[in-house]
This record gives C-alpha cells, sequence and structure tokens, in this order.
C-alpha cells in the first residue's frame, strides 16, 4: 500500500510543469559543473605530470649532496571534482635547512574555463541549488491540497494520517534522490572510463560516502519542506517561509560567521599564535644568518653564510672568497656542525608553530560545526571535504609527510657523513683540487682574466668531476583513506544528522496528528 502511495506521489510531481523544468534545470546545471570541473582536473593532472617530471631531472643532473632536491608532489584527487575542498598548491618543497611551513605551485597554467578562486564543484552545486530545487517542490505539499480540497477527500478514505505525511515525505525524497543518483552514476561511469588507472579504493569509498550524506541531505530538507506547509496556512505564505529559510540556512548564517561571528571570537587568539609563528621565523633566520650569535663557539666572523664559499667546486648555494680546498671543507664542516646545534631546532619551533596555527584554524571550523548544528548545509560541505580527502588536516599531513623525508635524509646524512663532509659541497674528487686562487694566479703572472679561463676549464672538464651517487631516500607516498578512517572522520556529524532527521519527524508527525484538513 505504502509503495503505490509513493509511485503515485512521484508521478503526481513529475506531472507537474514547475516540477519537470526544475528537474531539467539541475541536470543542465549538473552536467556543466562536472565537465568543468573534469577540464579543470585535467589541467591539474598535466601540471603533477609536468611536476614529477621536473623533480626527476632536478635530481639525475645533481653534481654532489647540496644539489639534491627533494619534493612531496601529492598527485590530485579524482574526487576533487565533486569536492574542491581546501584550496591550497600540491608541492612541498623539501630543503636541508628551511622550515617546511607551506606548499608551493610548480608549472602552474591558467584555466580558461575555472577560476580556482571560485568554488564551483558538485557540491556547491548541492548546498545551494539541490537545498532549494527539494524545498520548492514541497512546500505546498499539505496546504496546497487542503487549499484545493483534495485532502479532506483523500481523508474521508481509510488512510491513515502517518500514512499520509510518511507518503509525502517518500514521495519527495525518492524523486529527488532519483533525480540526483542517475547522473552522479553517470558521472561516475565516465570517470571510471577517463581515469581508470587514477582510481583508487579510497576513491570508491569516498563516491559511496558521499552519495549516502546525500541522501540524507535530500531527506532533511524533505521533511523541512513539508514541515513548511503543515506550519502556513497557505501556500503562498509558506513559499515566503521557505525562501527566507533557504537563505538564512545557505546564505546569511556561512556569512555571518565568516565575517562576523568567527573575526570577533576568534581575532585575537589568531593574532596572537601568528605573530608567535612570525617572531619564532624572525629568530631562525636570524640564527641562521648568524647576526646576533653571542658566542665564539664556531667563529661568527668566518662562519656567515654570506661570506661561506664553495664556488670552486659547487657555484650552487654560497658565494664568497674562499677558494682552498682545506679551508672550504673547515669552514664547511663547522658551519653544519653550527646549522645541526643551533639551527635546526630553532626551524622546528617554527613549524611546530605554523602547525598550532594551522591546527587553531581547523578548530574554529568545528566550532562552526557545532553552532550551526541544526544547518544541514554546514554540516554537508564540512563532511563532504572529510570525504574528500582535500580538508585542511589532509593538508597538514601533507606537510608533515614532506618534514619526515627531510628528517630522513638528514639522520642519513649524518650517519653516512656526507652532510658534514667534502661530499656535500665538493664537484671534483679532493685529489683534483687547484689549491688556493694565490696558487693558481702565480701560474699566469696574476692575469684575472686568465685565471678564470683556467678555472673554469676545470670546473667544467667531466675528467675530473666527483663520482656522485644519489643516496637512498624514502620518497613521498600519497595517503588513501579506509573505510574506516572515513567514517570515523565523518561519524560525530553523521550522528547530528541523524538526530536532526529523527526531530523533525517527530515534529511533523505531532503536528499532522492535529492538522485540520477542512
Amino acid at each position: 500500500m505504502l509503495k503505490a502511495l509513493i509511485l503515485h506521489e512521484m508521478q503526481n510531481l513529475l506531472k507537474s510543469k514547475r516540477v519537470y523544468w526544475t528537474v531539467v534545470l539541475f541536470l543542465l546545471l549538473f552536467a556543466a559543473v562536472f565537465t568543468v570541473r573534469v577540464i579543470n582536473y585535467q589541467s591539474q593532472i598535466n601540471q603533477y605530470i609536468a611536476d614529477k617530471k621536473m623533480a626527476e631531472e632536478e635530481l639525475q643532473n645533481a653534481a654532489n649532496y647540496s644539489h639534491i632536491k627533494l619534493y612531496a608532489i601529492q598527485q590530485p584527487l579524482v574526487f576533487s571534482i565533486y569536492n574542491q575542498g581546501y584550496k591550497a598548491s600540491r608541492v612541498a618543497f623539501i630543503q636541508f635547512y628551511e622550515p617546511i611551513l607551506k606548499t608551493i605551485s610548480l608549472n602552474e597554467e591558467t584555466n580558461l574555463y575555472y577560476n580556482r578562486d571560485n568554488k564551483l564543484d558538485i557540491t556547491f552545486l548541492i548546498t545551494f541549488f539541490l537545498s532549494l530545487f527539494i524545498l520548492l517542490i514541497s512546500y505546498d505539499s499539505i496546504n496546497g491540497e487542503k487549499q484545493t480540497g483534495t485532502l479532506r477527500i483523500i481523508m474521508t478514505y481509510p488512510v491513515k494520517r502517518q500514512s499520509f505525511v510518511l507518503k509525502k515525505i517518500l514521495g519527495i525524497f525518492c524523486f529527488v534522490a532519483l533525480a540526483f543518483t542517475l547522473p552522479y552514476v553517470i558521472s561516475l561511469f565516465i570517470l571510471i572510463i577517463i581515469y581508470t588507472n587514477l582510481l583508487t579504493a579510497s576513491f570508491f569509498l569516498s563516491a559511496f560516502f558521499y552519495w549516502l550524506l546525500i541522501l540524507l541531505f535530500i531527506f532533511f530538507f524533505s521533511l523541512l519542506g513539508v514541515l513548511i506547509s503543515i506550519s502556513a496556512k497557505i501556500p503562498n505564505r509558506s513559499l515566503v517561509f521557505t525562501l527566507f529559510i533557504w537563505l538564512l540556512l545557505s546564505i546569511i548564517l556561512p556569512i555571518s560567521w565568516e565575517f562576523i561571528l568567527s573575526p570577533q571570537l576568534f581575532h585575537n587568539e589568531l593574532n596572537k599564535l601568528t605573530l608567535n609563528y612570525e617572531d619564532k621565523l624572525d629568530q631562525s633566520k636570524r640564527i641562521f644568518y648568524l647576526n646576533d650569535l653571542n658566542t665564539d663557539k664556531y667563529d661568527k666572523e668566518k662562519l656567515n653564510i654570506n661570506l661561506v664559499s664553495h664556488l670552486v667546486w659547487s657555484g650552487y648555494f654560497y658565494n664568497s672568497s674562499v677558494w682552498g680546498f682545506d679551508e672550504t671543507y673547515d669552514q664547511h664542516y663547522r658551519f653544519m656542525q653550527y646549522v645541526i646545534d643551533e639551527y635546526y631546532p630553532a626551524s622546528r619551533e617554527v613549524e611546530q608553530a605554523i602547525d598550532k596555527l594551522y591546527r587553531k584554524q581547523i578548530s574554529i571550523q568545528n566550532y562552526k560545526n557545532w553552532v550551526f548544528f541544526f544547518n544541514p548545509i554546514v554540516l554537508f560541505e564540512n563532511m563532504s571535504t572529510k570525504i574528500a580527502g582535500n580538508s585542511q588536516t589532509d593538508y597538514l599531513r601533507h606537510l608533515q609527510d614532506a618534514r619526515d623525508i627531510r628528517d630522513d635524509i638528514v639522520n642519513r646524512g649524518l650517519d653516512e657523513g656526507w652532510l658534514k663532509d667534502y661530499r656535500y659541497f665538493a664537484r671534483r674528487a679532493e685529489s683534483e683540487n687547484l689549491g688556493s686562487y694565490d696558487d693558481i694566479s702565480k701560474k699566469f703572472n696574476y692575469d684575472p682574466e686568465k685565471t678564470w679561463d683556467y678555472i673554469m676549464v676545470f670546473i667544467n672538464d667531466p675528467k675530473v668531476s666527483f663520482a656522485f651517487e644519489l643516496p637512498d631516500y624514502r620518497k613521498y607516498s600519497q595517503p588513501q583513506l579506509s573505510f574506516g578512517e572515513l567514517f570515523n572522520r565523518i561519524l560525530p556529524y553523521l550522528l547530528i544528522f541523524v538526530f536532526g532527521i529523527i526531530t523533525l519527524w517527530i515534529i511533523i508527525w505531532r503536528r499532522f496528528m492535529k492538522y485540520d484538513v477542512r
């Protein structure tokens, strides 16, 4: 009986021109947004391939250990087509010295079809348009039939009130769920065909959880639309209520949080964290450049990075007039020891400070969910980002993964000895060193041009080049979200969603039991 009533309700919805054209508009918007997102994703993949190629070429061209450039390059997530998530570059530059505080962009091209400052994705289409679509087809579901007299006639038949209102809710839900599921499944098949090699188990888990959340989202708004229809006496009044509630949930509350509540509540705390991070960064820079070093332990005059030189052997990192192998090696050893003892601890404090700032920003977003726990749009946006694996938490984990790789190779350099010996800076074997600049100049009667030409010929001679081999190091491996991890990410918000649905159903049931059908 209930199944027949639901099918009847769905057929009645489809007969309405208002509903028919709304569905057509939604399908067209879905196709347009999906196409734009696929084009943008293909652009990101092209950038990713170029980044990987450039990083590999830089490694292969390394002449010594100081030339090693490592990158933690994150492959764009296919599921970002549905949810863009936290916007950030994908490449973390791994160096021996500098703290890893943010990611960078390599080989980035402008996509004429998509502005990365916008958030045009399927999630936006759902929260902004699908929510309005559901309310517009349900706002007169009860009072509309009352106004035409149909409701009074139906109630004369042996139909229970709870069966009638359940039929209305489930009819609207099934109709909208079908209208979304059909293009969603088609889009998934398109991605499977285009990006077969890029799809992982994590993608299909995300797709399933995303679809499940959308069904809950649709059900919530179906209940909300029916509740509005019961609460307002006439359809025109319920339409006004519908538009106001939609504006409140989708625009007014999110904007008020971003521009009014959040700045007022957390402005001072974020400022303190930012100042603390900037202060630690300044301190680390002073330590690195030795401007405030109040000790003679490392001979600060010679250890100033602006004076240290490995020009004869590397021509890459330092710039000054120290030429002899012995004094260059001695200077390098003492400088690296200073960096390990003094600068590394300071740089790690900088990373901890910036992480603390990031974590506070994440907690502020979580506060938003608890403050607006009744708002399905806020909850859905947050959950979809966590499901997609492109939240700010995932970005912070990407930075930490890059730091772990850096720490591994620094520890390897210390264990194997090359971080502090001549293999770090040399481009020539120790037995082939030219001696000091004065020794070379004597051979050419101190003629600077002839001296320089001789040095450059020597530097570019492959026969005396230093035999350099890349060390073994842990390459960046992009994490894949498991079923348990995905479920744990959304469980608290999922419970709130279910609680909201149950609350709405109880309110509807109690109000309709007392509803005057005349």
